[in-house]
């Protein structure tokens, strides 16, 4: 890739939409047609950015390691919108597409934290973070092999190498890795990257209800209430709702530019892409705009309308 980013001719086809479907959507209050376009788009989007080459002299010195968990995560987050697109596509399973948003959400926050920090302690953070997991797993085989007096099974052998593997990929020692200071939690990294209270709760605490499977989430997605005030399973007709598809481009394109901002020093060299990013961020704005209007509207039906 050149120094100058010529990345026009890489990102996909903007979505155009014809006057009849804005009709449409408009007549009948459902714009999933038009925000699903969106949604694929700055997916996509997510994983050309992912995949720009750490070789290219646009991008700024940094170890590997670093440069290969900031595009991982990315297209972690890539990736999981697109089983949110494969789902969407039946109008059902809304439930399963608020689970994988609550992780993508994680991933796109620690990327922005990751870059906001731009400290090499951070991503080392990172990495011990989750291989402690894997040597508490490692220390437990190695007692039950010793409780038998050495010998090893074959299923052992397998999780042993597997484990050592991923370590060795971190270059930090056993040591280190138990040493190293923890990743804060997730609120404290939206709160250092800027993100309010108000964006934690609705997307990270709200979202625990699938993750962890919490009566609000049994209430509403896998119960129903008959007739008689019994509750019997719910099938899986949940439909994703229009929200689902609103808040999460503008998340990632937020991640997008801050991940942008880092990786290529420059302005000139990143004003393309930081162009298109803009202009995507505006559309989705009007979009929402549009669509959660009338929910800031009073409702005159209710007891709590202005007189």
């Amino acid at each position: 890739m050149s120094t100058h980013f010529s990345l026009e001719q890489e990102f996909l086809q903007k979505p155009t939409f014809p006057a009849e479907l804005w009709d449409r959507c408009r007549k009948d209050k459902d714009f999933m047609p038009i925000l699903f376009e969106w949604y694929k788009y700055i997916g996509g989007t997510c994983n050309i950015l992912a995949s720009i080459s750490r070789k290219s002299l646009a991008i700024r010195e940094m170890p590997a390691l670093n440069y290969a968990i900031l595009t991982g995560l990315l297209n972690r987050c890539s990736r999981l919108m697109l089983s949110n697109i494969c789902l969407s596509v039946t109008k059902k399973y809304g439930e399963t597409i608020m689970l994988l948003d609550r992780s993508i959400y994680e991933s796109a926050v620690t990327v922005q934290w990751l870059c906001y920090k731009d400290s090499n302690d951070c991503f080392q953070r990172y990495l011990a973070d989750g291989i402690k997991s894997d040597l508490k797993l490692k220390n437990n085989i190695q007692q039950n092999i010793a409780e038998r007096g050495g010998g090893t099974l074959v299923i052992e052998k397998q999780m042993l190498t597997s484990i050592q593997t991923c370590i060795d990929s971190t270059t930090l020692s056993e040591r280190q890795i138990l040493q190293m200071k923890p990743l804060p939690d997730l609120w404290s990294m939206c709160r250092d990257v800027g993100l309010s209270e108000k964006f934690y709760i609705g997307t990270q605490r709200m979202g625990s209800h699938e993750v962890h499977g919490t009566w609000t989430a049994l209430r509403f997605h896998y119960l129903r209430q008959d007739t008689d005030g019994e509750y019997c399973l719910r099938d899986h007709d949940v439909r994703p709702h229009e929200n689902q598809f609103m808040v999460m481009p503008l998340v990632i394109l937020d991640t997008l530019k801050r991940f942008i901002e880092y990786i290529v020093p420059n302005p000139t060299h990143r004003e393309p892409i930081e162009s298109i990013l803009a202009e995507t961020r505006t559309e989705m704005l009007k979009l929402t705009h549009e669509i959660t209007s009338s929910d800031f509207e009073f409702d005159s039906a209710s007891g709590f309308a202005q007189q």
